[in-house]
């Protein structure tokens, strides 16, 4: 067992807020070395770089009329309700400028102050101090977690409120303050501003609430429900009725899709997800379960014949879903977006970094993940499930959440399941409550910390690495861009990547209705920024049909070939009178 409250101090405690401080860096030293490192990451990473990553333009967007005009516009295009980011970004823009990266601080912020929801919820549970500190280090060093953070994007922040209003949940359901629901309600209800799978975050509760036995007639299951969800519930009815801008067109084009779906692609898509979200929850788990493989296996004594029945099938499910994916020529990462083969971050270019390693890595990295998830599975069945224990229901709620979250990620990806089945990204609200589960689930288990300690390790250098490289990259491409235009290129004759054309571009080819003018472009040419022709191209590699005008070679620490920037031009363009290089 762990002492209580190693980084959230007890409200008894009378001590001055730095006596505090150093009294929990005293009990737990390991978390705190894990958020100091992720603190210093910030040097070694340009955080400040001005580029937009992805889809962070549309949010950046929204910031820029609530500080310069002073108007609540949430661009129809947003995927996210983003209510609570434009506000939260906002705050930090109004005392420091809507620059990039002011606004990427703003998300690691309130990502750095989900880190002490998170071990809180852990010693809630009764997690021990190194357990917990492996499972913060997963969860801040995640590469899609740490690289996304690096960014303007909704998904940081909506993992970050989901973590906080899990906390107070949890601390509600283990210590019986049945008072705390309501705070935690509205927790769950700044979620629900933030992204619609809010809403998904009281209906876990509920979940538990129902399979406890705590949702009886006989026990106010009303006033328990309102309790729990009347919060977002509100505000949910409140944004959709009241606010025109609530249900951008993006939203409405997801549930369209998944509205019109055919039974058979839906079919399809509930498996591949299935096996994705498998696979996704075993790499998000690897270090521990790895770390605590051996003990795992030999832990026969609480096999059951029903246990060994369900392992038999994880087992299969795993194998045979890997197996099925490989016919379809995928393998891990199945759907990368913010963790691709190139390493972490969006690239979103044409042609942006050559995969780090062999084809047979990546299959046999699929092979360790199937594996870890397995492990998880036997974790899971075999761990004592004590219902008189707070803490094992502190984390059966979890459970529940983490359920309901996993189930939110496929909405979404209907839009895409006849092309890259879904996005990364939209996993990562599984990724801090399956951690917790785990640690609470690791709690008897002995750990072989020589091999769980260099993987956990390994991930934090991979991703402070690998979300230095992708914004290094971006700022060369950035600079670049803005070169170019110097030179006489106007933003209608260049392609200088998803964000930098999204962000010039998307209103004034929306506004002005003007159909894709790059006949041979990139997908966001076509549905992002139509009013380019691509004259002009900055690309990873050469491209077909273009004359190269110069080379650049950026930095890069975990390529190990040179990452080169071509600027190309259209070789049947007509002269316009620019001269590069300059």
């Amino acid at each position: 067992m762990t002492s209580r409250s190693a980084t959230f101090p007890e409200t008894g405690d009378r001590s001055g807020p730095i006596d505090r401080i150093n009294a929990a860096i005293a009990r737990d030293s390991l978390s705190a070395l894990v958020l100091w490192v992720f603190l210093l990451a910030m040097l070694i990473i340009p955080t400040l770089a001005p580029v937009a990553i992805s889809d962070d333009w549309t949010y950046a967007r929204s910031v820029e009329y609530l500080i310069n005009n002073w108007q609540v516009h949430i661009l129809p295009v947003a995927a996210a309700t983003q209510i609570t980011q434009l506000f939260w970004g906002g705050a930090f823009a109004f005392f420091f400028g809507t620059s990039a990266g002011v606004l990427r601080v703003s998300t690691l912020a309130i990502v750095f102050l989900s880190a002490f929801a998170f071990r809180a919820t852990l010693d809630l549970v009764d997690v021990p101090n190194r357990l917990a500190a492996a499972a913060l280090a997963l969860y801040l060093f995640n590469p899609i977690m740490f690289s996304i953070s690096y960014t303007f994007m909704s998904d940081p922040h909506f993992v970050a409120w989901l973590v906080i209003a899990t906390w107070l949940y949890v601390k509600a359901e283990v210590t019986g303050r049945t008072e705390l629901l309501v705070p935690a309600s509205g927790l769950a209800a700044i979620a629900c501003l933030q992204r619609p799978h809010g809403a998904l975050i009281p209906i876990g509760v509920a979940t538990w609430y129902l399979l406890s036995g705590r949702l009886r007639i006989d026990r106010n299951p009303i006033g328990m429900l309102l309790r729990i969800g009347a919060a977002p519930a509100l505000v949910m009815i409140l944004t959709l009725t009241l606010h025109n801008d609530a249900l951008p067109s993006q939203q409405s084009l997801f549930l369209t899709q998944l509205r019109d779906a055919p039974a058979s692609e839906t079919w399809l898509l509930l498996r591949r997800m299935g096996v994705i979200e498998l696979a996704y929850a075993g790499l998000f788990c690897l270090p521990l379960t790895f770390g605590a493989g051996r003990f795992l296996v030999a832990r026969s004594d609480r096999f059951k014949p029903w246990t060994i029945l369900a392992v038999v099938i994880a087992s299969a499910t795993s194998a045979g879903g890997i197996a099925w994916m490989r016919d379809q020529g995928r393998i891990m990462p199945y759907v990368p977006h913010f963790l691709g083969r190139g390493g972490p971050g969006s690239g979103d270019v044409r042609y942006t970094r050559d995969p780090l390693f062999a084809n047979a890595f990546f299959e046999w990295a699929t092979v360790l993940c199937g594996v870890s998830a397995v492990l998880l599975a036997i974790l899971l069945l075999t761990c004592r499930f004590d219902r008189r224990s707070p803490q094992t229901n502190g984390a059966a709620l979890v459970g529940c959440l983490c359920a309901w979250q996993a189930v939110g990620a496929l909405p979404q990806s209907f839009l895409f399941r006849n092309w890259i089945i879904s996005l990364d990204r939209y996993l990562l609200p599984m990724l801090p409550l399956l951690l917790i589960v785990l640690a609470w689930a690791l709690r008897d288990v002995r750990m072989d910390w020589m091999i769980a300690t260099p993987l956990i390790v390994v991930t934090i250098a991979f991703s402070i690495l690998g979300t230095r490289d992708i914004l290094i990259f971006h700022e060369n491409v950035w600079a670049l861009a803005h070169a170019l235009n110097r030179a006489g290129v106007p933003d209608t004759r260049l392609d200088a990547g998803y964000g930098w054309d999204a962000y010039h571009l998307w209103e004034f080819s929306y506004d002005n209705q003007i159909p894709p003018q790059t006949p041979d472009g990139a997908w966001w040419t076509n549905a992002y920024a139509q009013a380019t022709d691509s004259t002009y191209v900055i690309s990873g590699k050469p491209i077909a049909g273009y004359s190269i005008l110069s080379i650049h070679e950026i930095s890069a620490w975990l390529q190990r070939k040179p990452v080169l920037l071509y600027v190309l031009r259209r070789a049947d363009a007509p002269p316009d009178g620019v001269s590069w290089p300059p």
